[in-house]
């Protein structure tokens, strides 16, 4: 069988596992699943991803973003970078009864976190293509 190098772009995703900068004296971690791409190690392809962060100091913070583009590793494989920030939330929480976010009609302190580094594994493939990312 002769493929063309590159040609190939097998289907997979990618986990991550970072910690948020520290903001108003606590961090969140950040961790998931990128959404699922067709891809190689050689195009540089990004994939989306979102999510919400872990509960700290009453509250949580949601993501979303994409990742840089794939680079590739010596042994073969691909790893990418992520590079984002949360959205606001309040410093001080309103009291939710059945959980999630209460948005307020007055202006209240707010804050955000960044957050990055390197994706982990490359997840959800099919082991006929792995050479091939």
């Amino acid at each position: 069988m002769n493929l063309l190098i590159g040609a190939v772009k097998p289907h997979h995703t990618h986990y991550f596992l970072l910690k948020s900068s520290d903001a108003k004296g606590h961090y969140h971690v950040v961790k998931g699943i990128t959404r699922v791409i067709n891809g190689n190690r050689l195009d540089r392809h990004i994939h989306m991803f979102r999510g919400v962060t872990t509960l700290d100091n009453r509250h949580y913070h949601r993501f979303y973003g994409k990742t840089g583009p794939a680079i590739p590793l010596e042994g073969g494989g691909h790893y990418h970078v992520i590079d984002e920030r949360t959205f606001y939330n309040y410093d001080e929480p309103l009291e939710a009864q059945f959980g999630g976010v209460i948005y307020g009609e007055h202006d209240r302190p707010k804050h955000e976190h960044r957050f990055s580094g390197k994706t982990i594994d490359i997840i959800g493939y099919d082991p006929f293509f792995k050479s091939f990312l």
